[in-house]
């Protein structure tokens, strides 16, 4: 049965309302998130590659590990603590695939037809990798924001495509005049346009809901509705287009988002709207489920709330204000999160750039096998090459955000110790140079640390272990990447000049004042149109400090300094160059004045930046 409209004098505020079209959507009272994660996801990739149906039951296994279960296999009781021998046991058609493997010595994943052998072979997720930006594009095209939070679960603030379909749907949004950003929303109308239903799960609101049916009966109800059909739609679009199954949890930030997508499991969403979110999380879970409280901090909050095993979350929210958990747990911070969390209120935002720190490529050894220098270096182009890869997955996902590693560090782990050591490599942006630097400097770190135990009582090998690491990350421009420094010394020295000419001018230019001054609107659209056309411009108010420059005496400010000795440099070298190529010619009778530091105007005391909301 449709959804039951009881409108209700509005809690929200027409700010509440525009946030959703911002930048930080997520924060908004009216906020939406979805949590999409690829059932058994690595079972799905190995299922499609072996040409298999969604009904065959299936185990992938990292040698004779289960590391995925389909739900067609689970049926038959088997789970990822079985062994293969005891999987196979309790299913004769039960379905093997073994993940891709690097060969020792070979920089190239694969997949091969027979069981390989730890003993020269490395595990590769690269497939599954892949298959993860196939899905990532697809949430990138439907919706601005996306947050990857791992290879097959994903965060989408679903807020800007709603705000859209608020604005399409319902007239009444875009016809108020004089709408202040204080004042409240319209009561929802008392029928919802044609076609308009929840897809998916809906937890029931004890307190509004009725027996037979849903009451919607503000704006918050119908932001998730609306992303409820949103979510389904694009879960749709990823089995159409790569027949995957998918999750989803739709709820007002992400830890409930993340909870709700695991309620209805395979190929299901689960909505939670604000009203339900008591009965939501008292009902299903307990407050170590939230996603990032980890075993020890759990303790500690046992510990010292005496919270007991049953309702531990009504208990935390009934029996403890803000101010009492901060005393008893001693840690402001914490106590803030455990109370919002609690109460379904913990708002985060939605990071849609991945800032890797490290990344490392690592492999446990079987017995005596790698023996000497020469049985690990063996191992070098895995290794890298698995790093390599991963670095190229980087770059596709933030094609505009390029970032490399200063540090590249090796790790041991004998049977007499571990150690390490590392060393800087050149930042280039081009891979098979980094990759030559990475393999060149990884072996040089090996040879170098196992010569010291030439004449040592104590031995480094055999190696139970071994990664190579990378760290220190950094964004880096084209500018600013050794590969580029490298090809630019080839220029000529007018190239150089021109550059130099060129970018003097654009600091001499003079920018001007932009005045503005707040829009008025007749409604939201109109606002926004106007809003994205402002522009606001800060003068800084010049440094009065100068120097007087000591090539042509002109008094020159302390922070142009260093372009006006650029420019004399820039004369003289074309002057040079003018001598060498008309060696007969006689001297320039042409007088070049450099530029000169015009006083930029101070900012109005009046004129600021326009600010979103006043």
């Amino acid at each position: 049965m449709a959804p039951r409209c009881v409108p209700q004098c509005s809690k929200f505020k027409w700010r509440d309302l525009v946030e959703l079209s911002g930048d930080r959507s997520e924060f908004s009272p009216l906020s939406v998130v979805a949590h999409i994660d690829v059932n058994a996801f690595f079972a799905q990739v190995e299922q499609l590659r072996l040409g298999l149906s969604k009904e065959d039951p299936l185990v992938c296994v990292q040698w004779s590990s289960i590391i995925a279960v389909s739900y067609s296999a689970r049926k038959y009781g088997i789970n990822r603590m079985d062994t293969l021998e005891s999987a196979l046991s309790k299913c004769e058609g039960l379905k093997v695939g073994h993940t891709a493997v690097f060969r020792k010595g070979h920089s190239d994943w694969s997949y091969i037809d027979y069981l390989p052998s730890p003993k020269d072979h490395k595990v590769s997720l690269d497939p599954y990798r892949r298959e993860s930006r196939k899905i990532m594009r697809i949430f990138k095209l439907r919706c601005s924001k996306v947050e990857k939070a791992s290879v097959d679960e994903s965060f989408l603030d679903l807020g800007n495509v709603v705000f859209q379909k608020l604005l399409e749907l319902f007239p009444i949004l875009n016809n108020s005049l004089d709408m202040s950003f204080d004042d409240y929303l319209p009561e929802i109308p008392e029928e919802l346009p044609q076609g308009l239903d929840f897809k998916g799960e809906i937890i029931r609101c004890p307190e509004t809901d009725y027996q037979d049916g849903l009451v919607l009966q503000d704006w918050d109800d119908i932001v998730m509705l609306l992303a409820s059909m949103e979510a389904h739609d694009i879960r749709k679009q990823i089995e159409k287009a790569l027949d995957y199954t998918t999750s989803c949890g739709i709820g007002r930030v992400k830890t409930i988002a993340k909870l709700a997508s695991g309620l209805h499991k395979p190929d299901n969403q689960t909505i939670i709207r604000n009203c339900a979110i008591d009965n939501f999380l008292t009902t299903h879970f307990k407050f170590t489920d939230f996603w990032g409280i980890g075993p020890k901090t759990s303790e500690i909050i046992k510990q010292r709330l005496l919270v007991p095993e049953e309702d531990s979350i009504g208990y935390i929210k009934e029996n403890f204000t803000q101010e009492e958990l901060e005393l008893k747990l001693k840690d402001p911070q914490l106590a803030t999160r455990l109370y919002q969390l609690v109460r379904g209120l913990y708002q985060e935002a939605i990071n849609t750039r991945i800032d890797i720190k490290s990344m490392g490529s690592n492999k446990n050894f079987r017995g005596k096998s790698v023996n000497s220098v020469k049985d690990l270096t063996d191992w070098m182009p895995v290794f890298v090459g698995d790093l390599i890869q991963r670095l190229n997955e980087l770059d596709e996902e933030q094609p505009n955000c390029i970032r490399r590693p200063k540090t590249v560090a090796v790790h041991f782990w004998s049977w007499n110790g571990s150690y390490s050591k590392q060393c800087t490599i050149p930042k280039f942006m081009d891979l098979s140079k980094l990759k030559e630097a990475m393999s060149h400097e990884a072996n040089q770190l090996i040879k170098t640390f196992a010569s010291t135990f030439d004449n040592s009582p104590v031995s480094l090998f055999p190696l139970r272990s071994f990664s190579l690491n990378l760290s220190s990350f950094e964004t880096i421009s084209s500018k600013e990447s050794i590969d580029k420094f490298v090809s630019s010394s080839k220029r000529n020295r007018e190239e150089h000049i021109d550059s130099l000419f060129k970018t003097l001018g654009e600091n001499t230019k003079i920018k001007p004042k932009i005045e503005t001054e707040e829009p008025k609107s007749p409604n939201i659209t109109t606002y926004l149109k106007t809003r994205s056309q402002v522009q606001t411009v800060t003068v800084a108010a010049p440094s009065e400090d100068s120097e007087t420059c000591p090539q042509c005496g002109s008094n020159i400010p302390r922070e142009e300094l260093v372009t006006h000795k650029d420019w004399h440099y820039a004369m003289e070298l074309q002057k040079q160059m003018e001598t060498e190529s008309q060696p007969n010619a006689q001297p320039h009778t042409n007088v070049h004045y450099p530029p000169t530091s015009r006083k930029k105007a101070k900012l109005d005391k009046n004129q600021t930046r326009l600010p979103f909301f006043k």
